[in-house]
């Protein structure tokens, strides 16, 4: 059924319009995402990169995005734009890396706090916001440079009337600044693949802190999630940030973990920081836990 309504979108795109595609894909997305594979499937289908290799899977076309669409998703209203490939698929499959989120949920207890690093529009931040406030309160600190996401973060964090912290700058390992680029293999909207070693154009120079001078400057006195998502930046963000991962000892990293050929360095840097991995894989994000 859902591979008929995918085929049906790009029909229904050439008689009537993009509009009428979308919502014709957005039925077959949520078809689909009810389960994680459904929702690894739609990521598939949208992302360019991968159209090669998935040569069975319908594609969702670039013609349909639309930069501006308000929606509820995951318990929250946001507004996306749709050339952004994590937006897309928390669109059209209504929820985007949903083993981070069970981990979010079940994980939080009252009064923690999480830093989210590389926040991107804010949906792992809102999500932990929200838990945190049904359960008694804590603390969300949102780490994100780029201003278009960041201005989905504000905006997402006022219309569901939620608490987060926001701080305008890329974490790293010294105090400076450096271009945000885009990635070439994707569109230049596409937030979520922008970083600090992109081969793109420059979307912006943005500031960079470590987490360590933050730590102090605000005075930092707790610590109990981290989740650091940046786009191959993870190393530097953690040697600026050794003082305060010793220091508060927070019980959960989720780190991004998908480049083998940084894996081994990334392993070692938290190992000397006393954490382990524990075998969990959550969306490309390994989890860490401190040694006993």
């Amino acid at each position: 059924m859902t591979q008929l309504l995918w085929r049906s979108a790009h029909v229904l795109a050439r008689a009537l319009s993009p509009h009428a595609a979308r919502r014709t894909a957005r039925l077959a997305g949520a078809i689909e995402g009810r389960t994680d594979a459904g929702v690894h499937r739609v990521a598939l289908r949208i992302s360019p990169r991968l159209t090669d290799a998935n040569p069975w899977l319908v594609k969702v076309s670039p013609d349909w995005a639309t930069p501006t669409v308000s929606v509820r998703r995951q318990g929250l209203q946001l507004e996306l734009d749709l050339r952004d490939n994590l937006q897309a698929v928390l669109y059209y499959a209504g929820r985007y890396e949903p083993t981070v989120r069970r981990f979010l949920l079940r994980e939080l207890r009252q009064g923690d706090v999480m830093l989210d690093v590389g926040a991107n529009i804010g949906l792992h931040a809102l999500t932990a916001a929200k838990r945190l406030k049904r359960i008694g309160g804590g603390r969300v600190i949102a780490f994100e440079p780029a201003t278009d996401c960041l201005a989905k973060l504000r905006a997402g964090a006022e219309r569901n009337s939620l608490q987060v912290e926001i701080v305008s700058a890329a974490l790293g390992e010294r105090a400076s600044y450096a271009a945000l680029r885009a990635d070439s293999r994707y569109d230049e909207a596409d937030a979520g693949v922008r970083s600090l070693y992109g081969d793109g154009t420059v979307v912006q120079e943005v500031p960079v802190v470590t987490l360590d001078d933050w730590s102090r400057d605000h005075g930092l006195d707790r610590l109990d999630i981290v989740k650091m998502d940046i786009e191959g930046a993870e190393l530097a963000a953690l040697s600026g940030a050794t003082q305060t991962l010793t220091r508060l000892r927070p019980r959960a990293l989720l780190v991004e973990d998908k480049r083998p050929e940084t894996r081994t360095r990334l392993h070692a840097v938290l190992a000397r920081l006393g954490y382990r991995p524990t075998g969990e894989v959550l969306d490309h994000n390994a989890l860490f836990r401190p040694v006993a």
